[in-house]
């Protein structure tokens, strides 16, 4: 569980509750009319944008936010594991990576698909374009993913603005009767609240660390490359080693 996520949506939504218990009753921000307009109408036309499957993939991969890969967290260990491939490749040969096929696919269906390619002897120039064909599809879909995230983030705004519209015309149409006029502030009010915690407490951290993450699994399948680019020209390890440091931006 990413501790980070948890304390800073879990903070954020503490602390706005907090204002709100011990500015008044709580009751009094939570309207039915509002929530419609605000939750029901940003996530419908957020789907509207989308095909219906990416859509329902992007709103699940909020859960990658929570439970990231653990990979994801330690390039090092990334990076461990391809100069060991390298070296066993540079001292037995490349065939004796075979044995050790099934440890590749296990860690990425794409390092074992690089892996399977080099031990059937194909050109590293055929393995490299099968190799950006995939990591094309993968940025795809990650992006996607971002983008479901960064549309919610700017439509739940949005229908809270419409919100507040609407519940202003209904207020002013009601000005000759007092009793009228509280439901529609409420209303009026509540959207634009409504809409500006889910954008910037929940959608816009979301799309931030999902977007995060989408560049550090694209750092680790362009290393899948480099690391196979190697041991086809029979590149020295510790070379491999500082060349994929450089990339992370960590220590060798």
């Amino acid at each position: 569980m990413d501790k980070g996520t948890l304390i800073g949506i879990g903070g954020a939504t503490l602390l706005i509750l907090i204002s709100i218990v011990i500015g008044g009753s709580a009751m009094a921000f939570i309207n039915a009319p509002a929530l419609l307009i605000t939750v029901g109408g940003g996530i419908t036309a957020s789907m509207a944008g989308f095909p219906l499957k990416d859509f329902m993939d992007g709103s699940k991969s909020i859960k990658k936010v929570f439970k990231p890969d653990p990979a994801l967290s330690d390039p090092l260990e990334t990076i461990d594991f391809l100069t060991e491939i390298t070296k066993k490749a540079r001292k037995d040969g490349i065939l004796a990576l075979e044995g050790e096929i099934d440890d590749y696919y296990a860690k990425d269906a794409m390092l074992g698909d690089i892996m399977r390619m080099l031990i059937d002897g194909q050109e590293t120039e055929d393995i490299a374009e099968n190799a950006e064909n995939a990591m094309a599809q993968t940025e795809q879909t990650l992006s996607t993913e971002v983008a479901v995230w960064e549309t919610l983030g700017d439509l739940f705004p949005a229908f809270g603005m419409i919100g507040t519209l609407i519940g202003l015309i209904q207020m002013l149409q009601n000005l000759s009767d007092p009793a009228a006029l509280g439901p529609g502030m409420a209303v009026a009010m509540l959207t634009t609240l409504y809409g500006a915690v889910l954008a910037n407490v929940l959608c816009i951290p979301v799309a931030k660390k999902l977007k995060f993450q989408k560049d550090l699994v694209m750092m680790g399948k362009e290393s899948y490359m480099i690391a196979a680019q190697a041991i086809g020209k029979g590149v020295n390890p510790n070379t491999l080693r500082m060349k994929l440091a450089a990339l992370h931006g960590v220590e060798a």
